[in-house]
């Protein structure tokens, strides 16, 4: 079993902060990730605002934390968090791998997943017109129409981009109105390629044998439609990734793990940042508020 002073489980933007400001701060840290380090983030290439120096895409960011952290010492682990027990003394145990790992304190920084709409043909036209990041796949729709499902900031952020791309580019909302916030909203409305079409939910996604996605059925105000489209973009909220936490660890009714007002949860050792957190802000100002704030308690612990 490998020893460390503190195990932070995650590297989207608030897991490598709280890597750099622990490793910082002299503490033996070791920074778990399943896939590539970055998570959300990693797939905007516009950052608003701007967390810190002259840094404007997702990936560039990551990429200066990830490797930064390499030459503090923090330990990366790519493999995914499976369990995770505490003893009667207190010492957090992680499995991952083939392998188990320890620590005092353990930072969930887990991130989350986007929200699935559940609605047939989600599943079947994913990567063939159903995607998750248009500055990644905006291009692939030139010249045609697309949908963006939501009302929220990151919903607006991607029918910017895609609108890049798109001739035409329309946000399905749920609601009478957005949750975006206000800037978010100006850039919308400016934009003569973007239109919202509120009081709406997904019913299905539609393709057509060698073409992907055709079109969406609607419920509109209680009347179904077919909205045609190329492309589906969906941002519906997110769902935090907490699988291998322990059950009896409090969470909120969306599945965020609950906190006090410095990122630690009930049971000792355990704290909780960025997303998975329940009450989290969503910004990455508020990333690294969280990890700043475990840092300084930890630090004050050794």
């Amino acid at each position: 079993m490998q020893n460390f002073d503190v195990i932070v489980i995650g590297q989207g933007y608030a897991g490598l902060t709280a890597a750099k400001l622990a490793a910082e701060r002299g503490l033996r840290t070791a920074n778990f990730e399943e896939m590539c380090f970055g998570g959300l983030v990693l797939n905007l290439n516009e950052l608003d605002p701007v967390p810190e120096g002259d840094v404007h895409s997702g990936s560039e960011l990551s990429s200066i934390l990830a490797m930064g952290n390499m030459e503090q010492g923090v330990v990366g682990v790519f493999e995914a968090a499976e369990t995770l027990a505490c003893d009667d003394a207190g010492l957090w145990t992680l499995a991952a791998g083939k392998e188990k790992y320890s620590a005092r304190n353990v930072v969930i920084a887990s991130g989350a997943q986007l929200r699935k709409l559940g609605v047939p043909g989600e599943v079947e036209y994913r990567g063939r017109g159903v995607s998750e990041c248009a500055d990644c796949d905006g291009p692939m729709y030139v010249g045609m129409e697309a949908v963006v499902v939501g009302g929220g900031d990151s919903a607006f952020q991607e029918a910017v981009a895609l609108a890049a791309f798109a001739s035409k580019v329309t946000i399905i909302m749920r609601g009478a109105e957005p949750r975006a916030r206000a800037e978010w909203r100006e850039r919308v409305a400016s934009n003569p390629k973007i239109a919202i079409l509120a009081n709406s939910r997904v019913l299905s996604i539609n393709g057509a044998p060698g073409k992907g996605v055709v079109s969406v059925r609607l419920d509109t105000d209680g009347a179904e439609h077919e909205f045609p489209c190329a492309g589906v973009f969906v941002f519906i909220g997110l769902t935090p990734n907490t699988s291998f936490v322990p059950s009896n660890v409090a969470r909120d009714d969306a599945g965020a793990l609950i906190t006090s007002a410095n990122c630690a949860t009930a049971m000792p050792g355990l704290w909780a940042i960025g997303a998975v957190r329940s009450g989290y802000g969503g910004m990455l100002t508020d990333a690294a508020a969280d990890a700043g704030l475990v840092a300084a308690a930890l630090a004050q612990q050794h």
